[in-house]
């Protein structure tokens, strides 16, 4: 549900409830508590295929399920009470002379109501940050102005690349991919040809040689630029062989600062990785 914002879904759901239990408990007079669990049903019936279909993670997809479900509960909660109240009133013989025409809503129930909704608003707030960052006009406006005058980025950096512990059977190829590399021996050295500065292209070279040190030629090489806490400026390039066992391109990083780098070189069937980090500089 990454493109389906969180608040629209939460309020569609609960706006929902409402209606559907109005028809079903004021509309047609059903029983409070059918009113309750048909309403509850329903909801939930069109929610959980459209959330898995649109799988946002669990926190997403327990924070819908547990408001839905508790928005059918605390109206038949609600009109239970009223219910039974009025119930109680007919049983002992009460008769108001002068009937008032009462909310539908006592300060009781609508405290409850006025919790929940706050809640919602900031769950979905801190669900919304997590996954997605703040944007720079939401950083303006709630966030001090840096000391240092530089602006402040916020964002989720999603999946981490070269994390293979994520799933076990991934874990145990990079586990053996690992051990083949060690025995193959392969040796990446340089690096940058100068400092690299933000914005402005730098000749990134490395030399691949085996444990013999002779030169490993005719490789596909790439080199990936991760940035820690921004995927989006990550960059992904391949670096062409320029003398024998050399291979090198110009790179443009668009972030001053730490750079996580991913190297990999492929001959034939043998694949050997490595991973570093750099700094950038920011520049005049």
């Amino acid at each position: 549900m990454e493109n389906v914002s969180l608040f629209i879904t939460l309020a569609t759901g609960v706006v929902s409830v409402f209606i559907l239990f109005f028809i079903f408990y004021k509309v047609l007079h059903w029983d409070n508590k059918l009113s309750a669990m048909l309403t509850i049903l329903l909801v939930m019936a069109v929610y959980v295929p459209f959330g898995v279909i649109h799988w946002a993670g669990m926190d997403v997809f327990a924070i819908h399920f547990a408001f839905f479900v508790m928005s059918g509960y605390g109206l038949g909660i609600i009109t239970s009470h009223r219910r039974l109240k009025m119930e109680l009133d007919a049983h002992v013989g009460h008769v108001d002379d002068a009937p008032v025409q009462k909310g539908w809503f006592h300060w009781g129930p609508a405290i409850i109501v006025c919790f929940f909704l706050i809640l919602a608003v900031v769950d979905s707030t801190i669900i919304t940050l997590a996954s997605k960052g703040a944007s720079s006009e939401f950083m303006a406006r709630w966030l001090p102005e840096p000391r240092s005058g530089a602006k402040i980025v916020s964002a989720f950096p999603g999946e981490v690349s070269n994390d293979y512990q994520e799933k076990y059977d991934q874990f145990n190829n990079y586990l053996e991919d690992k051990v083949a590399q060690r025995e193959r021996g392969w040796v990446i050295s340089n690096g940058w040809q100068q400092s690299p500065v933000i914005n402005q292209p730098s000749v990134f070279s490395i030399d691949v040689k085996d444990k013999e040190g002779k030169p490993i030629a005719g490789a596909q090489v790439e080199a990936r630029f991760l940035r820690p806490g921004d995927s989006r400026l990550d960059k992904t390039l391949m670096l062409p062989e320029h003398v024998r066992g050399s291979y090198g391109n110009n790179v443009i990083l668009d972030a001053p600062g730490l750079w996580t780098v991913v190297l990999t070189v492929v001959q034939g069937e043998a694949t050997h990785q490595t991973t570093g980090t750099t700094q950038v500089a920011a520049g005049s």
